[in-house]
């Protein structure tokens, strides 16, 4: 399974800034049409986004495989006053599904999520999307950050598509630059995906016993999705089996 270690979960929040975790989960609240209950976070990284839930108004419960991401997401909710639930575990077994890699670990995934859900509840599936993986990945990319100490961070990406699998690996680099050139420090990780059309993952969904409400684009002002759509969200619910 993937997580972020050593750099990469040190500055995990730095390289994700920009990211909008309250808009995205606004998105999601208007997906499932409420804005209170218990909520169920997989995947859940510094826990950002279970932040922007719990603010919303939802009662918070995040999972993450990896423990230096879970004790910034302890810390992160300390400091916003939030009272949120961080627990280590593997989001096939545990009493963002691409991280399993084979049909079963997927299917294994969202099985675990459905016997989550309660009678009434809903699931809201992130996905990469096959067709924008496949057609507009980039082989190589070099983004650079200033660091809180005044260095700076720089990470090397670069992805490897496999079309056969459905896979996409991405080897990082990275480089913490000490302020006024005093040294460095290096770290690197592997973080493997899988992607999928929309109809593979209706059928892993069934595969696990989930029924499809809708798909859309994720996080977009116009739902359709397209071939330059890169996240679809999935909101399903248990069936009858």
């Amino acid at each position: 399974m993937n997580t972020y270690e050593g750099l990469h979960a040190r500055h995990y929040d730095l390289i994700y800034a920009d990211k909008p975790y309250e808009r995205e989960a606004q998105f999601v609240a208007e997906l499932l049409g409420r804005r209170s209950g218990t909520l169920l976070d997989l995947a859940c990284g510094t826990g950002r986004h279970a932040l922007a839930f719990a603010r919303i108004g939802f009662e918070v419960t995040g999972v993450d495989y990896g423990d230096e991401l879970l004790e910034r997401a302890r810390r992160n909710a300390a400091e916003a006053g939030e009272r949120i639930e961080f627990e280590l575990g593997d989001m096939r077994t545990f009493d963002s599904i691409g991280y399993p890699l084979s049909d079963e670990g997927v299917v294994a995934a969202l099985s675990t999520a459905r016997n989550h859900l309660e009678p009434e509840g809903a699931l809201a599936v992130e996905f990469l999307h096959a067709p924008a993986a496949l057609a507009r990945s980039s082989p190589t990319r070099v983004r650079r950050w200033p660091t809180p100490e005044g260095g700076r961070l720089v990470r090397i990406s670069e992805t490897e598509i496999d079309p056969p699998t459905s896979k996409m690996s991405v080897a990082y680099e990275l480089f913490e630059l000490e302020p006024d050139g005093a040294g460095y420090a290096t770290g690197a990780n592997v973080q493997e995906n899988r992607f999928f059309t929309v109809p593979e993952m209706e059928g892993l969904l069934h595969s696990a016993g989930l029924s499809t409400e809708c798909f859309v684009a994720a996080y977009a002002q116009e739902p359709e999705i397209t071939d330059e759509t890169w996240h679809v969200l999935a909101l399903a619910r248990g069936d009858s089996r």
